[in-house]
């Protein structure tokens, strides 16, 4: 599931260009386990508030990721809470950009992990397939380019193999 989360990922940062990235870059590096606990950051969401939207937190490992679509309607109690939805469809872009720099101003090593998240997530309609949910896009790569920005990368052989295929393949897929 971890692989389909990733090659998720890779799919939905893809930047419009004349050549598909190579088939290495296509899905997370081999032989790497729990690629997201190289960067952990705090989590964007109060954990009761996702809990009271029957959100379930993720441990960062295989076994609680969930097979199938997001449920769109624990994502939109969850956006609700933050007031940062603009209809009952579409995030308010501005509302998020406010809530990130609220969120950095607690975390504020990740400063420039946000402004180009607010510059690669918010400012523009986001690449790739039209999902059955489309909030999930925008959270989705929220949480992308701040893990792919990490100013906090652990230091463990299996998160250099993570960031060295990051620096790698990111060209194919984050416009800088």
């Amino acid at each position: 599931m971890l692989r389909i989360a990733s090659f998720s990922l890779l799919i939905i940062l893809q930047v419009v260009i004349a050549e598909p990235p190579p088939p290495h870059c296509r899905g997370p590096p081999p032989d790497v386990t729990n690629p997201w606990k190289c960067c952990n950051f705090s989590h964007i969401f109060k954990d009761e508030d996702l809990e009271e939207c029957g959100i379930e937190k993720h441990q960062n490992d295989d076994q609680t990721f969930k097979k199938g679509p997001p449920d769109c309607s624990k994502l939109k109690c969850l956006l609700n809470k933050y007031k940062l939805m603009k209809d009952d469809e579409e995030i308010d872009n501005d509302a998020m950009t406010e809530f990130l720099d609220k969120w950095v101003e607690a975390n504020p090593d990740y400063k420039d992990a946000v402004e180009k998240t607010k510059e690669h997530c918010l400012k523009s309609e986001l690449p790739g397939p039209k999902l059955p949910c489309g909030l999930i896009k925008t959270l989705f790569c929220v949480k992308s380019i701040i893990f792919l920005e990490c100013p906090k990368w652990e230091d463990t052989e299996n998160c250099k193999k993570v960031k060295d295929h990051i620096e790698e393949c990111k060209p194919y897929f984050v416009k800088e």
